[in-house]
């Protein structure tokens, strides 16, 4: 299991995404640059879910069977507005951040299966969204 001082660090990390996002969306004033921010919100909103989902389970079921997190094959709805994603992705990331928040150092320790990563903690999940975000993020070159 992740140490625990660094999952608190982590957690801190995926608090900050919204706004990192948010300042990149400020500096879009090209509508390509827009479009790139509008598909990186897309993408952390849909992930968003997944790993919401994921964590949920772990927090209510005992070792419980996880959806993948291949988050490549993610299909998303064409008709969206880019401010829809960007306030989905800011409304379900609280949801996990309120969840993330009440869990004690035993529920960061607790374990579900995932299907290509196998056993991993509730701060394992963590570390992967901080990834994920920061992956996505970087995608971002302005």
């Amino acid at each position: 299991m992740a140490d625990l001082l660094e999952c608190l660090i982590q957690i801190k990390g995926l608090a900050e995404t919204p706004r990192r996002l948010g300042a990149r969306v400020r500096r879009a004033t090209e509508a390509h640059a827009f479009a790139g921010v509008a598909h990186v919100a897309r993408r952390l909103a849909l992930a968003e879910a997944r790993f919401a989902s994921c964590l949920t389970l772990m927090l209510s079921e005992e070792r419980p069977a996880l959806p993948s997190l291949d988050l490549a094959s993610l299909a998303a709805e064409a008709s969206r507005e880019p401010g829809e994603w960007l306030q989905e992705f800011g409304w379900r990331r609280g949801e996990v951040l309120r969840l993330l928040d009440r869990c004690s150092a035993a529920d960061l320790g607790r374990v579900g299966f995932e299907p290509a990563r196998g056993p991993m903690t509730v701060a394992d999940l963590v570390a992967v969204m901080l990834a994920h975000d920061t992956d996505r993020l970087g995608e971002l070159r302005f």
